[in-house]
Formats: C-alpha cells, structure tokens, sequence
C-alpha cells in the first residue's frame, strides 16, 4: 500500500485543532502527519502538540518562530517524509468520509497523475475540468495529493516567489508542461470553511499576495498575446469602482514589490514560458476575475 504523508502548515489556528483533527482520524489508509506552526501567537502548537498524543496514526509537530508562509512551509514538511504521496491539507477544513481514500485510489490508477484535488465545499473554485478523466488546469493546495516523485522533480513550491496564493497553479503548469498529470476528483470531497465565508474578514495580507503573485503568472506563463488579460486586470483593480480607494493603494505597493523579483521571473520563464499546453490556461485565474 502506497505511504501518505498528511503535511499540515498552520498559524493562529487553535479553533481549528479540534474539527481537525477529529477529521484526520476518519482516515482508514495508513497515514504519517506531519504538521508546522508557523510563528502562532494563539496557543496552537501547545494544543496541537497535545493532540497528537492521542492520535491512532504516526504526528510530529513542528514549531517555527518565523511565519514562513504556506510555499515554504510545505516544502520544508515535505522533506521530513518519505511517502509516495504528500497530502496537502488546509487546517481549516473537514474530510467527507472516505475522501482521502478516494483520491489515493484515483490517482493509483494512472501514474501519471501528480496531482489529485479534491472537491471543496461549499465554496468551490471556478476553473473547467473534463468531466470524463477529470483532468483540469490546475489544482488547489487545499486538499490534495500529490505524488512525491512528481513534486520533488520540480524542487517542491517556488518559495522563492510565493508566501501564499498562486503557488498551487504554479506548481500545476510546470507538472504539465513536464507531461504529468493534474486532476479533479468530485467523488472526494472537503469541506472549506475558508476565511471568505467570515463575517467582517480583513483579507489585507490576502489581497496583497493575490495580486502581486498573479502578475508573477502573467511573467512566467504569459505572451504578448495574453496582454489583454493582464490589462484588464490591472484596470479593474486601479480604475474601475470594484475596489475600494484603500485596496488600490495596497495593490500599488504589491506592484511595486513585484519589480523586486523581475530578474528572477526572467531567468525562470526561459524553463517554463515557452512551452505551451493546453491546461495551462490564464484566463482561469485571479487574472481574469
């Protein structure tokens, strides 16, 4: 039977810890958990480390003194496992019954597959998939398996770029211009109660990342033919009345930042923004909502 490694990052998620891990223990495959806090003020790893204690599975918990953000710390929990398959779950989520065992089975029957996602619930992303093999443009780091041969071949998330959002769909285009495999598995589902669903939520750090890592996209994958989308993009965030006066001055610093790591995208892009595929498609990101 194939090892699953469950890799875990968490920050200021001590509500969270009970639902959890109460999930983790539906598991009927045989799983190793491997879990990093990352810098929490909350009391989370002291209520985690506690957790484990009671676990029927294999858990190590991991304390950074440093947010290392989600890129970083998934690579950093990675290498701590040997298992065939990673999978990456969000603290703030619940498995549906048998949802694991679901994807481990999907992705079983094809080699080469290195990415399966599950379906989230009740807020899913919108982005196309074929309905017959299940094979989509990229998948969400929110629940999903990834095979380790396939994510160590590419060196892991690049940390260099992404704290967090967008480096799911980066890791998602380079595995199939690399000829592997990404996808969707409706049968397998998680609930999500992300943050967008919280009343009164500030998402200053989340809209900050997500534009700035978006354009990231557009550098690495983008063409002079796709400049439309990035026009549009950037008028709807400066111009039009979508945003608020004080999210377009946050956009402003996030582009600015971004001017920081442009060598870096241009020495990169040689690798992966010549090579076309067909499920490498921006028009199905936050670039074009």
């Amino acid at each position: 039977m194939s090892k699953i490694d469950v890799i875990i990052v968490l920050h200021n998620s001590k509500s969270l810890i009970p639902s959890l891990m109460g999930s983790l223990e539906s598991i009927a495959v045989p799983i190793t958990a491997y879990f990093l806090d990352n810098a929490s003020s909350d009391g989370t790893p002291e209520i985690l480390a506690e957790a484990i204690q009671k676990t029927k599975f294999p858990a190590f918990v991991m304390r950074s003194l440093l947010n290392n953000g989600f890129a970083r710390g998934v690579n950093f929990l990675a290498r701590q496992g040997t298992g065939d398959f990673l999978f990456l779950l969000n603290p703030d989520t619940e498995l549906e019954p048998d949802c694991l065992e679901k994807l481990l089975q999907r992705s079983e029957a094809d080699p080469r597959i290195a990415i399966c996602e599950a379906k989230q619930s009740p807020r899913e992303h919108p982005k196309t998939f074929d309905s017959t093999t299940g094979e989509t443009t990229w998948c969400s780091g929110a629940a999903v398996l990834i095979r380790r041969a396939a994510f160590e071949e590419l060196g892991g998330f690049d940390e260099h770029l992404y704290f967090m959002y967008c480096e799911d769909v980066d890791l998602s285009w380079k595995l199939w211009i690399r000829e592997w495999k990404c996808v969707y598995n409706r049968d397998a589902v998680v609930r999500h109660y992300t943050q967008d669903l919280v009343p009164g939520k500030r998402r200053t750090m989340e809209n900050y990342f997500s534009f700035r890592n978006s354009i990231f996209l557009f550098y690495r994958f983008g063409s002079w033919r796709d400049r439309e989308i990035l026009r549009n993009f950037l008028v709807k965030r400066f111009v039009s009345q979508a945003y608020s006066f004080q999210s377009k001055i946050l956009f402003m610093f996030a582009l600015i930042d971004h001017i920081r790591y442009i060598p870096y995208l241009v020495q990169t892009r040689d690798s992966w923004g010549d090579s076309k595929h067909p499920w490498v498609r921006l028009t199905e990101t936050s670039l074009s909502h």
